[in-house]
């Protein structure tokens, strides 16, 4: 996972350098608000301690530790994440919020640069797609809701008079090249909230000259925005322009997600372990679609995936501090004027648009800390708050200071980091090397015996995921090491009953080898977890016609044809086991 895993582990090592400072007793200014400091941390670590609740007794603590396979959103990382948040609460102050703009406006001329060289067909790397636009996340739509928060910083630059012409310039072109790479990767969820973060900027704007102008240009707006909205729901007569497939897609995922948390309420279906209950909890509709394959493993909605994961602890307190910096937001902009007010209205904006697409998108690490950091930095803003500071870009020399209290935690836990991802790393790179080598028939001895290298050090790496570990036995299998392949896959499906690959690994290589009744099991054993699998059904019709089992055959081809019945796949199962007299 070149995106993911390289951000985790970024994520984890920054998060543990700032540990120390985050955890120390002393905050922010002297007039700080201390008691509101306290509600937040009580409510960011009973958060946590409810999230490991869900991870002791999740179906899969690893996952739930380290987080899904290309989405690592594990406990781990929301631990690092609220070491940012709670950094940003305690730190930030208008005296710095220069600071923390700025630097947000370096990372999207990164993020902005990379996707200038991407649509212009000059990548230095090559990836297995190379006409999506997906700069440093992964992913388009990652890739523009990313620079539509960069995009409304930049624009908000041209409102701070304090800005020299030029810097004020550079944000335009920067706001310009954003918007031109976002129209590129074809994300129009992107286009939405960059549209509302930069109407929330104009709208502070004139409501800071005229309040009543404000009010009129708020209340005007709403028709419009209702309409937005209906026409992203694929209803009125914005649904041309704003409506995508993918949202009713979504529509699944929710609902698939609603259903954990009401079979799962107290803790979830544990940490990111809805890949693991999401064929089991969708709609029969969803696999005729789009596919019996095709899987999810997230609900697409951040309100949701906590509920489904964590349970009603975890997704109501993560609901009580988005509203806690939403109240204190509001506050700060009746206190706030001039300067203040406008970067204010910045940060704002910006941490509104992340929580437009969380409605409708995952908590991506790369989208994810923007909304953690832009949250800790309002309320961090709003308990530093002092009403006569002045912006200024200076720190004081005590701020420069090496305090080794904290500076000792710090290194403790980076190093406890590095203890942790250098096993992930081995595991990962040693299944890539490992796959590299896995060809088919290949007779060469010395291929065969770097294939094996690889694929025994990834196996015998900690905390290697299963889904690596069956992408290394695919390989065994190809290789002709079929005995140490299976009995792999079977000590995988031990440990982890749930994994629908590794059942059909296991019921393919025994239909191959002509141990049906050890296939019938296991295909069981898949219709318990995906119950809407008509492939799989059609899979143990055959198996039933083999071994000469007409009854479940009968039932199998019925099956199908209870919710499949419009679906090629139901023609093949009558064509195949019905029988019609002559």
């Amino acid at each position: 996972d070149p995106f993911n895993s390289p951000k985790f582990w970024a994520l984890m090592l920054c998060a543990s350098l700032i540990s120390g400072y985050t955890l120390s007793k002393k905050i922010g200014l002297e007039n700080t608000d201390k008691r509101l400091y306290k509600i937040i941390k009580i409510v960011v670590v009973t958060y946590l301690f409810f999230s490991l609740m869900s991870l002791v007794v999740s179906y899969n603590p690893l996952i739930s530790l380290f987080g899904d396979n290309f989405r690592r959103n594990g406990f781990l990382t929301f631990v690092a994440l609220s070491t940012f948040f709670l950094a940003a609460v305690k730190y930030s102050q208008f005296d710095n919020l220069d600071k923390i703009l700025r630097r947000i406006v370096i990372i999207g001329v990164i993020t902005a640069s990379y996707s200038i060289i991407q649509i212009n067909k000059k990548d230095f790397v090559k990836w297995s797609d190379p006409n999506s636009i997906i700069s440093t996340l992964g992913n388009t739509n990652f890739a523009g809701a990313a620079m539509a928060i960069f995009a409304i910083v930049s624009f908000g630059h041209i409102f701070i008079k304090s800005s020299n012409f030029y810097y004020k310039l550079f944000n335009l072109v920067l706001c310009i090249l954003l918007f031109y790479s976002i129209q590129k990767t074809n994300a129009r969820q992107a286009v939405f909230i960059a549209i509302i973060g930069i109407f929330i900027i104009i709208l502070i704007k004139i409501y800071s000259f005229n309040k009543k102008m404000g009010l009129i240009t708020l209340l005007g707006s709403l028709p419009v925005g209702f309409l937005a909205v209906f026409g992203i729901l694929q209803i009125g007569p914005l649904q041309n322009l704003l409506y995508k497939p993918t949202v009713t897609v979504r529509g699944y995922y929710w609902r698939a997600g609603i259903e954990m948390f009401k079979n799962h309420p107290l803790f979830g279906v544990g940490i990111d372990n809805y890949g693991k209950f999401f064929k089991e909890y969708r709609e029969s509709g969803y696999s005729l679609k789009y596919g019996f394959g095709l899987t999810s493993t997230n609900a697409h909605n951040i309100f949701i995936q906590n509920f489904a994961t964590g349970g009603i602890f975890v997704g109501t307190l993560y609901i009580i501090l988005q509203l806690i910096i939403l109240i204190r937001a509001i506050h700060l902009l009746r206190n706030t004027f001039g300067e203040n007010q406008t970067r204010l209205s910045i940060i704002i904006a910006a941490w509104v648009a992340y929580q437009a697409q969380s409605i409708i998108s995952i908590d991506n690490i790369g989208l994810s800390i923007w909304g953690w950091l832009l949250g800790g930095t309002i309320l961090g803003l709003s308990i530093n708050f002092q009403p006569e500071s002045k912006p200024s870009n200076n720190m004081t020399n005590k701020s420069l200071v090496i305090s080794w209290n904290k500076v000792l935690p710090s290194l403790t836990f980076f190093l406890a980091s590095v203890i942790v991802i250098v096993p992930l790393y081995v595991g990962e790179r040693n299944t890539l090397l490992a796959n590299n080598y896995a060809a088919p028939k290949n007779s060469d001895p010395k291929v065969k015996e770097l294939f094996k290298i690889y694929a025994d050090r990834a196996l015998s790496a900690n905390f290697i995921s299963n889904d690596y570990r069956n992408a290394v036995v695919t390989g065994l299998f190809a290789m002709g090491f079929d005995k140490e392949a299976l009995n792999e896959l079977i000590m995988i499906n031990k440990k982890d009953p749930r994994n629908l690959d590794t059942l059909v690994l296991i019921a393919t290589y025994y239909e191959q080898t002509g141990n049906y009744q050890e296939a019938i099991r296991y295909r069981k054993e898949i219709a318990k977890f995906d119950p809407w699998n008509a492939q799989n059904y059609l899979g143990l019709a055959q198996l039933y016609k083999v071994t000469n089992d007409l009854q479940n055959m009968t039932l199998m081809v019925d099956k199908i044809l209870s919710f499949a019945s419009s679906d090629p796949i139901a023609e093949v199962a009558k064509k195949e086991f019905t029988q019609t007299p002559n």
